[in-house]
């Protein structure tokens, strides 16, 4: 039995013990953590026989951290216009840092677009950009992008496990970015708060409803930067043979989602940035799968390549 598969029945154990603890032993059940990531313990279950998803957080501030994603989760519940939506906070343990979280059926986004195609993923591309659109019409504000302290957090040279290509791709990138950083540093740009990791997987289609899930807290980001997250997330691990490109990226997709959700493409440096960003981040910290590394980096390549060209 592996270790991680061990330190998930002993927290399942201590999870199960708390919940029923607290909100009495008929109330919780089937309670099993299935995801540990260092800022939460997220665990399926039931209570008062609803299906839900338990999230703890372990930190010092869990207390904090819980109220606060709550407090998020039920101001969107409350004002996102259908058919937008996200998994309600049903109630908190602030003590123990675990928030109570509606579950929601359906499919991932990955799944659907993965299964989809070329139409039906549009349609599932401009789903996800009404979605993020209805947050900027929510919330949102204009101040000016501080682009080199993102380009001073990506420095990847103490990374030991990098060959001497990745090593000099990435300087690459990270080359191209201290540029664009010093021409748009500054800048005012659309921030809004909705989804600080808007991946495929956190996103779940149900009832011809989009939901997004695993929101932490309200966090005040980019329109741009959680855009690019989605678009380097659905594609940079995919081939890139044979598509028209937009920073590396398939170009009809990606413009068509950054129009949809209201992303100002005039921006351009502001658009190819967040792009770099992302795609640095993403390579840096995800995916060790050999095939899917090599159609990253020729997506890096590509977005190098097409430097000159900020359309």
């Amino acid at each position: 039995m592996t270790a991680t598969r061990l330190k998930k029945i002993a927290l399942t154990l201590k999870l199960r013990w708390q919940l029923c603890s607290r909100l009495g032993f008929f109330a919780v059940r089937g309670v099993r953590v299935r995801k540990i990531e260092d800022r939460s313990i997220v665990a399926t279950g039931s209570y008062k026989g609803q299906r839900v998803v338990y999230k703890q957080y372990p930190q010092e501030n869990a207390a904090v951290r819980a109220k606060r994603a709550c407090t998020e989760l039920q101001f969107l519940e409350r004002n996102l216009p259908e058919p937008n939506y996200v998994n309600g906070c049903i109630d908190t343990l602030p003590d123990l840092g675990i928030v109570i979280l509606k579950w929601v059926d359906g499919e991932t986004v990955r799944q659907l677009y993965n299964e989809a195609d070329g139409p039906e993923r549009e349609a599932i591309v401009l789903q996800v950009a009404g979605w993020l659109k209805a947050c900027v019409d929510l919330r949102r504000k204009e101040k000016p992008l501080r682009a080199a302290h993102l380009v001073a957090r990506l420095n990847v040279s103490d990374n030991g496990t990098l060959t001497s290509e990745e090593r000099s791709l990435l300087e690459a990138m990270l080359a191209e970015m201290a540029a664009l950083a010093e021409s748009i540093e500054g800048k005012p740009v659309v921030y809004t708060s909705a989804h600080d990791d808007m991946t495929l997987v956190n996103l779940k289609i149900w009832d011809g409803g989009l939901y997004a899930i695993d929101i932490n807290k309200e966090r005040w980001l980019p329109l741009m930067r959680m855009a690019a997250r989605f678009l380097v997330m659905k594609d940079f691990f995919a081939p890139p043979e044979g598509q028209d490109l937009f920073h590396g990226l398939p170009a009809s997709e990606a413009r068509l989602f950054l129009k949809a959700a209201g992303v100002a493409l005039r921006q351009k440096r502001v658009v190819r940035f967040f792009i770099a960003e992302q795609m640095v981040r993403v390579y840096v910290a995800r995916e060790t799968e050999a095939e899917k590394q090599e159609y990253a980096r020729d997506r890096m390549r590509a977005f190098l390549a097409g430097s000159q060209d900020t359309a």
